[in-house]
């Protein structure tokens, strides 16, 4: 109710921003969709999450001491951010707490798009399939070739 009539003054123009309560009851169903969410039976769940690198957390403009009055002052404010532990995108935490009952848990130092192509991950996944090495293929040939059914 707070935010109802919010507003931002921008380059002279007055921009309403009031507070969005489809997308907050649409956030607050899918919550509820998430926290009931359940594995099919047989399935294993394994988790791979990122370390060791800071991974924004929150994000504050104005302080305690000196908090913004007028919603327009934001845009003339440098923000001032908390950071955890993750891989740059996602919080090490968040990414644990996903509800499933994981067979393995695997936090491996490295950013967010870096996992796609880690050694350790897919070590983890050879492992995981019980696969010691991939076998090397024989020369590949230069050109596509399809076949006829």
């Amino acid at each position: 109710e707070a935010l109802r009539h919010n507003e931002l003054e921008y380059n002279g123009k007055t921009v309403a921003l009031p507070f969005n309560y489809a997308i907050l009851k649409w956030a607050a169903g899918t919550r509820v969709l998430l926290n009931k969410a359940k594995l099919p039976e047989g399935v294993k769940f394994y988790n791979i999450y990122g370390t060791s690198f800071d991974t924004p957390f929150d994000v504050c403009y104005g302080s305690e001491t000196s908090p913004i009055d007028d919603l327009s002052e934001i845009c003339h404010t440098l923000p001032e951010y908390t950071y955890v532990d993750g891989d740059e995108t996602v919080p090490a935490e968040s990414a644990q707490a996903d509800g499933f009952n994981a067979v393995e848990r695997v936090g491996v130092p490295a950013r967010h798009r870096e996992l796609l192509c880690d050694k350790t991950v897919f070590g983890c996944i050879q492992k995981w399939l019980g696969v010691s090495s991939i076998p090397k293929h024989s020369k590949r040939s230069k050109t596509s070739k399809v076949m006829d059914a």
